[in-house]
């Protein structure tokens, strides 16, 4: 039998993590669960949101409990992927905000960009021990962290760009936000509100909600209490930010 030949190519990878899966395993009925994974893989199209979503045919994705992992290769001469890291994190806002939406549940995770493989039904590589440091040990809160290695390979790789690079570098920013920390994150809060128009309110309300019943439920358990306090200034500041430009 011939051995196959393994090679790692340069890919998109996000990591996401399910925050309190214990919990939600030990409430939640198995068609949840899957209902939830289902929502973190897949492109989500609910009725509310703007902007209708484009498929990848060539992504990679693996789950383990509360663990999923997606890949999308970016340097295929026969595939080129223009706009895909914009796609990417869109698909993440929509995902994020429909998770707390619709199930109450909160993500943290990593975007990078670098060396991956896909063998046995297991992805491994460089980005993947990458993705995994900016989920577990970068982001901290409630948030999906974009690591500088994306905005590099979105800087030199015009297969990636749907018009030009300046267009392209733009759009990209235009759905992050710098955190205290000089970290870049995914700011679904301020994008939903162009993305969910009427039901704007509506999420506003419930990721309120959410907000406090988290920090009265972990208000002796500071190790989980501080990820809910960021949530809670996130969307102070949003709001503020968003009044802002309303009355500029």
């Amino acid at each position: 039998m011939k051995k196959r030949h393994m090679e790692y190519e340069v890919a998109l990878v996000t990591y996401i993590d399910i925050l309190g899966f214990r919990e939600l395993v030990e409430t939640k009925t198995a068609g949840d669960i899957s209902r939830i994974i289902r929502i973190v893989k897949e492109t989500v199209q609910p009725y509310r949101f703007k902007t209708k979503l484009e498929r990848t045919d060539n992504e990679n994705f693996v789950n383990f409990s509360d663990l999923s992992i997606t890949s999308v290769p970016l340097r295929r001469r026969s595939q080129i992927p223009r706009g895909r890291i914009f796609w990417q994190l869109m698909h993440l806002i929509h995902a994020q905000s429909s998770l707390i939406f619709d199930e109450s549940i909160v993500i943290r995770g990593g975007v990078t960009v670098g060396k991956i493989a896909k063998s046995y039904g297991q992805l491994y590589g460089p980005a993947v021990v990458r993705a995994y440091e900016l989920e577990s040990q970068i982001a901290r809160y409630p948030r999906i962290i974009v690591g500088r290695e994306v905005f590099e390979e979105l800087d030199d790789n015009a297969g990636l760009w749907v018009h030009d690079h300046d267009t392209e570098i733009e759009g990209v920013h235009s759905l992050l936000r710098e955190g205290d920390d000089g970290q870049f994150y995914v700011d679904y809060l301020r994008v939903m509100r162009e993305e969910l128009l009427e039901h704007y309110d509506a999420f506003l309300s419930h990721h309120q909600s959410l907000i406090a019943e988290r920090l009265e439920r972990y208000s002796t358990n500071a190790n989980v209490r501080f990820k809910y306090e960021w949530m809670d200034h996130y969307q102070r500041s949003t709001l503020i930010e968003l009044e802002r430009t309303r009355n500029a």
